[in-house]
């Protein structure tokens, strides 16, 4: 009567759960990186949108604010939108160079290995950051900067005319509520890793009408994939995932370009 394993079964049942786990465990890595990246995106979206809001509703509408001046954009972080957010640390001065606010952001989209990584503070055109007690990190900006990610202030990163830019003059004057003022960047977690644009790393647009929406998202489809794919800006990220439903997909003809 047989009364246990031998060593080549041992072994043969080893290699079973081997092969089970490393097929297994990352793709439930994926799933698990992926879902806590979207909740933290659906949050910080709706974050912004409470605050402006709130700005709305206390410093008048997006047409009355501090579009003027050049230094209009920082004002209205810091005196409109910040005071509304759940402000964990602020990111300007010489605080702006702890590794908290200053750590490098990686595009993998871009082509130009030159525009592939850059410190948080030159990827995008903002003077002010803030760190809110979830983790993430806001920027906002009046344009793109030319270190976005191989982009310009165009936001065309493929080359395609666009008119999904800031237009500071109608936000001054008024007209069509899709006006562009301004962009905010997030990065859903912060300085932890990955700090790459399209995993942890979105853009999101402030509109004349007072709405929060992801970059790109008053512009055609063909405009969100190409600027959400392989040698592009990955600005449109947020309007891809979003125009997917909240998720991502990965067998379809346009498919999502970055695994979480």
């Amino acid at each position: 009567m047989k009364k246990g394993f031998t060593l080549a079964e041992v072994i043969l049942t080893l290699t079973i759960i081997g092969v089970v786990a490393a097929i297994t465990i990352p793709a439930m890595i994926h799933v698990t990186n992926k879902k806590a990246t979207i909740e933290q995106l659906k949050k910080s979206a709706k974050t912004l949108n409470y605050a402006v809001y709130l700005g709305i509703i206390t410093d008048g509408d997006v047409q009355s604010w501090n579009w003027q001046s050049s230094d209009g954009p920082l004002k209205i972080m810091q005196e409109i939108i910040t005071p509304r957010l759940n402000v964990g640390f602020m990111c300007s001065g010489d605080a702006g160079n702890n590794k908290i606010c200053s750590y490098n952001v990686t595009n993998t989209l871009a082509e130009d290995e030159s525009s592939q990584e850059s410190d948080i503070k030159d990827i995008f055109d903002a003077k002010t950051r803030v760190y809110l007690t979830d983790g993430s990190l806001i920027a906002f900006a009046d344009r793109l900067s030319d270190n976005s990610g191989g982009g310009s202030s165009s936001g065309g990163g493929s080359g395609n005319d666009t008119d999904d830019t800031p237009k500071i003059s109608d936000c001054r004057a008024g007209g069509d509520p899709k006006t562009l003022c301004g962009i905010f960047m997030i990065d859903v977690n912060g300085p932890k890793k990955p700090n790459v644009v399209g995993k942890d790393v979105f853009y999101y647009g402030l509109y004349l009408s007072g709405a929060v929406l992801p970059y790109g998202a008053n512009e055609s489809q063909d405009f969100v994939n190409e600027n959400c794919t392989k040698g592009s800006t990955g600005t449109t990220c947020a309007a891809k995932i979003v125009n997917g439903g909240w998720d991502v997909c990965y067998n379809c003809s346009e498919p999502y370009p970055l695994v979480f």
